[in-house]
């Protein structure tokens, strides 16, 4: 006979082989085609469905410093800041258009103000020219 714990890891092992993988991921290219990044960025995190995608960076520059970079960046080549705000936490809210998917960029300094975390959150852009009504015969 079989002991409990072998039945159990058993059982998770099962689980976890049938466990659904979840929606894929757009590339990130699909998103955000002209991506700019904050100096002195990394990645921390990357999630978000089919439709729609976001990355959270870490800068080493201060908030202060990542604020206007990102001002001067989303205000040429381009790109239209079409709001620029603060939320309830303090943290600066951009959202900028281009000819392509919009860019919602969110600023806060860390709590311990060594660092500035950045969120960039984009949507894919729905394919219009297989959407277009055909015309009646």
């Amino acid at each position: 006979m079989i002991s409990t714990r072998i039945w159990a890891v058993l059982a998770v092992a099962a689980l976890v082989a049938c466990k659904d993988k979840g929606p894929q991921l757009p590339k990130v290219s699909q998103v955000f085609p002209n991506l700019p990044l904050p100096p002195q960025a990394s990645v921390v995190s990357r999630s978000g469905s089919p439709d729609a995608m976001q990355i959270t960076l870490m800068s080493g520059a201060k908030v202060q410093d990542v604020e206007s970079y990102y001002r001067v960046v989303l205000s040429k080549n381009g790109w239209r800041l079409v709001n620029d705000m603060r939320d309830s936490d303090g943290a600066v809210v951009l959202l900028a258009e281009q000819d392509g998917p919009p860019l919602w960029v969110r600023i806060k300094s860390t709590d311990d103000s060594v660092a500035t975390m950045v969120e960039l959150a984009g949507a894919v852009m729905a394919d219009t020219t297989r959407r277009r009504a055909r015309p009646a015969s």
